[in-house]
């Protein structure tokens, strides 16, 4: 439902949150750049939050970091130069990424296999 919808609502419902809730909550609502309501309205109703403009750059940068590490450990490997260790601290550090990439809460899995 678009934020200028005008349908008329006389229906009210009360939610109860702890104040820690309603934060984020409000601060989800500022993100996506709508009020409260209408972002509580929007999200119940099953309409998919939108990236904010700031958020799409953000992952924009995300993304081009993890690109260029990729690119550097496909460099040592072209170049026949390897180095165990910092193909692991990049490999590390793209799987930090996707977590921040991740929609839901995600663990990684810590076991080699």
């Amino acid at each position: 439902m678009p934020p200028c919808d005008k349908t008329k609502r006389a229906e009210r419902l009360k939610v109860n949150v702890s104040s820690a809730e309603k934060e984020v909550l409000m601060q989800r609502a500022a993100a996506a750049g709508r009020s409260l309501s209408d972002y509580l309205r929007h999200v119940g109703l099953g309409a998919r939050t939108g990236a904010s403009a700031v958020q799409v750059l953000q992952l924009v940068e995300l993304l081009d970091e993890g690109v260029t590490l990729l690119e550097q450990i496909a460099q040592h490997q072209d170049a026949q130069q390897s180095d165990g260790l910092l193909v692991l601290f990049q490999l590390q550090r793209i799987e930090q990424l996707l977590v921040m990439l991740a929609p839901v809460p995600f663990v990684a899995r810590t076991s080699a296999c």
